[in-house]
Formats: structure tokens, sequence, C-alpha cells
């Protein structure tokens, strides 16, 4: 003996058809767009990429901060200033780092470049300081925190974020890219 509250308390319950059911997978997929377009970051620790089309448009522009370098016909090394608030390299990476720019063999194959750091002053330009802004960063999103670029290939290796162990083998990876169209003597 059921009152008649509960009797339509039971009916509203076992309406939930199709639409909800197509209201709730909707939501679902939504969210996982929102979380892979905005959230998500790449945190592959190392590896090759191709370089898309509009990084490469940036990179080599004229008068661009980048562009003497990528045109030059040299694979370019880009990393990190200690300035840039996200700069996390090691001491050990960033000595090696140093170190590395010296050797005259690597000096014939490679531009080593700083990543153009983040300014205040970059939305005050305009349509140029948006345009940078946006090449900056579709450029920090492919090379993630220090990179290797080859223009030839139109593709680059990258590391997501150096460590110590890193340090110790920057020069013979830097040397062994023959692969990659780099050949020392």
């Amino acid at each position: 003996m059921k009152n008649n509250y509960v009797n339509k308390f039971d009916k509203q319950v076992s309406t939930f058809g199709i639409r909800e059911q197509l209201a709730v997978v909707f939501g679902i997929i939504l969210a996982v767009v929102i979380y892979f377009m905005f959230f998500y970051v790449d945190k592959t620790p190392y590896g090759y990429a191709e370089i898309p089309e509009e990084v490469i448009t940036y990179l080599s522009g004229s008068g661009n901060y980048y562009a003497s370098d990528y045109n030059s016909g040299k694979m370019m090394v880009l990393y990190m200033l200690q300035r840039d608030r996200k700069y996390n390299y090691p001491k050990r990476f960033q000595d090696a780092l140093d170190a590395v720019q010296k050797v005259s063999d690597l000096e014939e194959i490679y531009n080593f470049h700083e990543l153009q750091p983040y300014r205040n002053n970059i939305l005050f330009e305009g349509e140029k300081g948006e345009k940078i802004l946006k090449g900056e960063k579709a450029l920090r999103k492919v090379c993630r925190s220090f990179c290797v670029v080859n223009p030839k290939k139109k593709a680059l290796y990258f590391y997501f974020q150096p460590k110590d162990r890193d340090a110790q083998y920057l020069q013979e990876n830097l040397e062994k890219l023959e692969f990659w169209g780099a050949k020392l003597n």
C-alpha cells in the first residue's frame, strides 16, 4: 500500500530518458575537450616533433628575433634565460650549456639562441606585439623548455625539463645528430 506521493516519486525517477542520457554524454565530451584545449601540458621528457607551419613562419619571418639564425643554414639550439620566469634548468645543465657553446666544432653546426623572454610591454605594440606573443606561445609549446631546431627537416628535438643527468650527455647528444644532417670531423 503506497501513498500518492511515493507513486509520483517512482514515476519521476524512472523517466531518465534518452534526452538526459545524451546530455550526460555531451557534458562528458565537452569536459574532455576543454581539458585538452586549455589545461593539458605534454610532459614527454624528450623526443622529436614536427614544427607546425605557424611556428616556421614565425621563426623565419623578416625582422624577427630568430630570423637570421633560422635562415643561416645551421641548426638552432633554443634555451631559456635565467631571468625567464619559467626557467627551471639545474645548475649542472646550465654549466654544460655554457660550455657547449664554446666548442668550436659545434659552432660550425649550431646557432645557440635564447628563447625570447616575455616582456610586460609587448601588448602595447599593437598588432605586431600580438603576433610576437602568439608566435612565442606556439614556439614554446612545441619546444617546451630546451630544443634543437633543424630548419631543413622542419623538425626539432626537445627536452621538456632538462635534469642534472642530461648535463653529462648534452655535448655528446649534439655531436651525434649525424642522421639529422650534422656531421663532425
